[in-house]
């Protein structure tokens, strides 16, 4: 029994001793913790923070940055586009109608400028060129009647030439001329014109725009019908229950269900016509990335002045006859010469069959054939159009097969020199303000990591695409090597010439708390205090403060994190404690 009391008394004091042990350990726990890190809090006029020892500093790796005023440069980048540009985008056609007899090049061949790169049998060049050896030929005979009557003429009598004829004729001659002149300049002030134009989207968007504009109008166009279909619907519904009611004649009623009908047929039109517009506006869209306006409306004005180039050289060539026809006339008059009529006549046949025998060799040259060349006469006696590269480029589409017909106006190949390329950005509509032209632009590209392509922007749109809401940035960018492929994608980083005076720290050293931002200022060696500030967007890697941050202040940017962390604990200890 007195053994029994015994282990009972030492079991309680055991139990209570044991009690006494763990509630000491629990009160010790915080300040064992905090002792442990070397950090405590601290708070003081501007705020609350954490004091680290210098061993604790350093094993968070905490570094510091000196707030101050800084110059900063917007920057954004959206992903663009790589595309051919307009001037290197060129449609190759056939100088006059024919066949195609030879294709010489693939979809994918590289071509040099000149390379002959299909043969095309037109009835038109044969008969340019009978007409070249028929010209040549009358010219040779009447030389040779030149030559006889000379041989006859002896002691000629004096013949009053016709000089105000000779003279009027080289006046027309002269005007002729002169209006040609005049004639180039328009083509080539239309040709920079456009140009001009295409290097600033206005060509290849216009037909974008009126797409635009149509699908629009027929998307209203629908709406409008499906609320006047709605209106009928109430009235066919209503009208009915009159009419059931007595209310309302059956010519009532019927009246209001052919109004619907109507109606119905309306919505089904308009629906038809907002899809057709849509169908339109996708083929244009199509067709302004291929850059296939631009490059249609450069072929045309260059077709242009081609074709008065040709006729300017003609009417050189009958301009200079007709004053040395009107000399002569003068010198005759003038001289005395003895001259007959015969021999006169014979000479101004043949200057008439030599300007023959040049305007059917200019006709030639058009075609791309050298008159008096036999090297490309086929054994059947027919000559070939050869079809020349007008740039050195790729063949990106071939749309001719042996045997078929084609025209003028039908493309053959289609050449993309990838000297420059456009590269359309797509910009956010928040970002419009930021984007100008001139901006500078560095692009990169994943299938070349490690290579920077600079350019400027060139074009920027006027109008926000309603699907994306995004407005496309066009930089025109050298392409040495040809290493930049259309279709590729690419991060377009462009810069704002316009800049910010602001106080600024680095965006990393910035911290998300709850529903506002925060960073920690050293305020005496060792102390760190948390601060809340109000930053606006990241500019070039940092953020400009508009407060919670005064220049001169040692903002942290390195281990903020660990501090951070360091104060919820000691925050948390605490509040337990």
């Amino acid at each position: 029994m007195h053994t029994s009391k015994l282990t009972l008394f030492f079991g309680v004091f055991a139990l209570a001793t044991l009690s006494v042990v763990g509630c000491g350990s629990k009160a010790d726990e915080t300040p064992k913790a905090a002792e442990e890190s070397g950090s405590k809090l601290v708070e003081n006029a501007s705020g609350k923070g954490v004091q680290m020892t210098a061993e604790s500093i350093n094993l968070a790796g905490i570094t510091l940055v000196s707030a101050g005023k800084d110059k900063l440069t917007a920057t954004m980048q959206p992903t663009g586009e790589i595309s051919p540009t307009d001037t290197g985008t060129v449609q190759v056609t056939s100088r006059l109608p024919g066949k195609v007899t030879e294709a010489l090049v693939s979809a994918g061949d590289r071509v040099k400028k000149g390379q002959t790169i299909a043969w095309i049998d037109s009835l038109d060049l044969n008969q340019a060129m009978a007409a070249y050896a028929t010209a040549t030929s009358h010219a040779n005979l009447v030389k040779n009647q030149l030559d006889q009557q000379k041989k006859l003429a002896g002691y000629g009598s004096l013949s009053e030439q016709p000089v105000e004829d000779a003279r009027k004729a080289a006046f027309a001659a002269d005007a002729t001329v002169a209006s040609d002149e005049a004639q180039i300049k328009v083509d080539r002030l239309a040709l920079q014109s456009t140009q001009k134009l295409i290097a600033m989207g206005e060509i290849t968007r216009k037909p974008v725009e009126d797409a635009t504009n149509a699908y629009s109008q027929a998307k209203a166009a629908a709406v409008q019908a499906r609320v006047s279909l709605h209106s009928a619907r109430a009235n066919l519904d209503r009208i009915k229950i009159l009419y059931d009611g007595g209310a309302y004649s059956k010519q009532q009623y019927e009246d209001a269900e052919t109004a619907y009908n109507s109606a119905v047929a309306a919505v089904e039109q308009a629906n038809t016509a907002e899809n057709l517009a849509k169908q339109e506006l996708d083929r244009q869209q199509t067709i302004f990335n291929q850059n296939l306006n631009g490059a249609s409306s450069l072929q045309a004005a260059e077709s242009k002045l081609l074709q008065d180039q040709h006729g300017y050289t003609s009417d050189l060539t009958a301009q200079a006859l007709a004053h040395k026809q009107y000399e002569r006339a003068l010198q005759v008059r003038t001289s005395g010469i003895p001259i007959s009529q015969a021999i006169q006549q014979a000479q101004d046949a043949y200057d008439e069959a030599t300007v023959a025998v040049q305007s059917a060799a200019n006709t030639l040259k058009l075609y791309g054939v050298e008159p008096g060349s036999s090297a490309n006469v086929l054994k059947n006696g027919r000559v070939l159009v050869p079809i020349l590269a007008p740039i050195d480029g790729i063949v990106a589409a071939r749309a001719m097969v042996v045997g078929q017909m084609t025209d003028t106006s039908t493309p053959l190949v289609r050449l993309v020199n990838l000297d420059k390329v456009f590269i359309d950005a797509q910009v956010y509509e928040k970002d419009v303000q930021g984007v100008a032209v001139g901006d500078s632009v560095k692009v990169h590209v994943s299938a070349l990591p490690n290579k920077v392509f600079e350019g400027k922007v060139k074009f920027v749109a006027n109008e926000i695409s309603m699907d994306t809401r995004t407005m496309t940035v066009r930089t025109v960018i050298d392409n040495p090597g040809w290493v930049l492929r259309p279709g590729m994608f690419a991060s377009v980083a462009i810069g704002s010439k316009r800049t910010v005076t602001a106080i600024a720290i680095p965006s990393e050293a910035v911290m998300q708390e709850g529903g506002k931002q925060v960073v920690y200022v050293q305020t005496s060696p060792g102390t760190f205090i948390k601060r809340t500030v109000i930053v606006g967007s990241p500019i070039a890697g940092k953020v400009p403060v508009d407060s919670g941050v005064k220049p001169g202040d040692d903002v942290v940017v390195g281990g903020n994190v660990y501090i951070q962390k360091e104060q919820e604990k000691l925050e948390a200890g605490k509040s337990k404690g």
